[in-house]
């Protein structure tokens, strides 16, 4: 078959699809695009600006999804995905008072911060007109958030891709543009540059949302998202904080271009996550399927092979990790190099407790993900303050890594729990081959660092690795299948 007919029989069995199944893969695509052109960039900014110029412009984006959480209280979120099913006849009033929910929301906290301004351009190390930008960013980013949950939720994908594809090129070409232009304040010039997209691309929806929903307030759906999202702050701010905290700390206890450096070491490091969300987004139905069914006999060997699929994953990116940095970066960042793989790390160990969590989720044991989530926040920071003042910001990565096995282990007896209570205390996964997994990735991720320095050895283990994993490949696409497969109809 010629690469015309290929091209033409995908085309004719990507028209037979369902539209949930178009949306969804549409989505995914939008998200790999988005990704893909921050990635593609990220070269260009590293060398236009310096390591503190490159670490001033992460703690921008830091103070913006901690102040995020405060000045939109994650409106957007799950709270109102559940609402739109619930309200479905009422899809734009809700969307047009969640704006304008958001909108009052935004303009209270904004005013206290301006009473008292000093303070807390004092407490985080900013000025006013940055500030102002993470007010205008959080706001017109929910505005955006509201409107592409809305579609989602409708199916109506072919917007939502083509303004996610317009701002995803604008930011970038407008950043590289401003900095050009000016010699002094670069990073200030990314900044400004980024909002003055954001504003401009996604302000025009709160217009949207009220000429459709013609409400602005609804006295019974701001109780109602008031009542929900209110207690889940303490949730959304532990997991920004455990994200965040490192480059902050870094900043307040060493310097910009420390948090510069481990900046880009966590963007690099956090590119395996398109895999492992990915593989958790296929995963989690299958999950919840056989959870239903009361067939949890394959949980267990499924889980560990796509865990080893991770794993492998995860050991190529740490062995590739010298050539990356040089790639993405000029020398100026090369200790990023040692930060890489405890990062990779931490995104394995995200992997597997996001595993545990099913359980929780399918179950509704939200509380289980509160305990975490906040227990692992506060232990992040404590061990930042330690372990940052005595070794330097290199530890931060380790520290980031030790929480995330927190996460793992706090999870997996949550999920024992859970199973105790719920399936009858079933076993369904066998500690020592999980133990056995982690043991196994963090010997041989520690093996690939210390080959940094003798390339030929390295690049020896990277062609074993190579050659071991075209001969699997059969046996990792069958495992694929497996979690794809359509669910089997029950008898009735």
């Amino acid at each position: 078959m010629g690469m015309k007919a290929k091209v033409s029989s995908l085309l004719n069995k990507y028209k037979n699809l369902s539209l949930p199944v178009k949306a969804s893969i549409a989505f995914v695509l939008c998200s790999f695009f988005q990704r893909g052109i921050s990635t593609v960039t990220t070269p260009i900014f590293t060398r236009l600006l310096t390591t503190a110029e490159f670490g001033y412009y992460n703690i921008f984006n830091s103070w913006l999804e901690i102040v995020g959480v405060f000045s939109t209280l994650k409106l957007s979120g799950s709270v109102f995905t559940q609402a739109l099913v619930k309200f479905d006849n009422r899809r734009d009033e809700l969307t047009a008072s969640t704006a304008g929910l958001g909108t009052v929301v935004t303009i209270i906290v904004s005013g206290i911060y301006l009473l008292f301004r000093g303070f807390f351009n004092d407490l985080m190390d900013t000025t006013t007109m940055i500030m102002i930008c993470i007010f205008l960013a959080s706001w017109s980013t929910l505005m955006f958030e509201l409107w592409a949950v809305q579609l989602r939720v409708q199916y109506k994908y072919v917007p939502l891709v083509a303004l996610t594809v317009v701002s995803s090129i604008l930011k970038p070409v407008a950043g590289i543009f401003a900095i050009l232009c000016t010699d002094h304040y670069k990073a200030e010039a990314r900044i400004i540059s980024l909002v003055a997209v954001e504003i401009v691309v996604y302000s025009w929806l709160f217009i949207l949302f009220m000429k459709r929903g013609r409400t602005f307030f609804n006295k019974d759906l701001w109780k109602y998202s008031l009542s929900l999202n209110i207690p889940l702050i303490p949730h959304y701010l532990t997991r920004v904080i455990l994200n965040q905290s490192d480059r902050l700390m870094i900043k307040s206890m060493d310097s910009y271009d420390a948090a510069g450096i481990y900046g880009l070491a966590h963007s690099l490091a956090w590119l395996l996550t398109l895999i492992t969300s990915s593989l958790m987004n296929t995963l989690n139905p299958w999950f919840f399927q056989k959870i239903r069914e009361n067939n949890t006999k394959r949980l267990g060997p499924l889980s560990y092979a796509v865990i080893a699929l991770v794993g492998v994953c995860g050991l190529a990116v740490t062995a590739v990790s010298p050539e990356i940095v040089r790639f993405f970066a000029p020398k100026d960042y090369y200790e990023a190099i040692w930060l890489i793989p405890p990062l990779v790390a931490s995104v394995f160990f995200m992997f597997i407790y996001n595993i545990f969590a099913v359980f929780e989720y399918y179950y509704e044991k939200s509380s289980f993900l509160m305990i975490a989530s906040t227990v692992g926040g506060v232990l992040n920071i404590i061990l930042n303050y330690f372990f940052i003042k005595k070794f330097g910001y290199m530890a931060a990565g380790y520290t980031t890594l030790g929480c995330y096995v927190f996460y793992a282990v706090a999870h997996y007896i949550c999920m024992k729990l859970i199973i105790r209570k719920q399936l009858n205390n079933a076993k369904i996964f066998n500690l020592t081959i999980l133990i056995g997994l982690a043991v196994l990735y963090m010997l041989l991720s520690g093996v690939l660092m210390v080959t940094y320095n003798y390339w030929y050895i390295r690049y020896t283990i990277i062609i074993i690795g190579i050659l071991a994993a075209f001969l699997n490949r059969k046996r990792a696409m069958n495992i694929l299948k497996e979690i794809r497969s359509k669910p089997k109809k029950t008898e009735t």
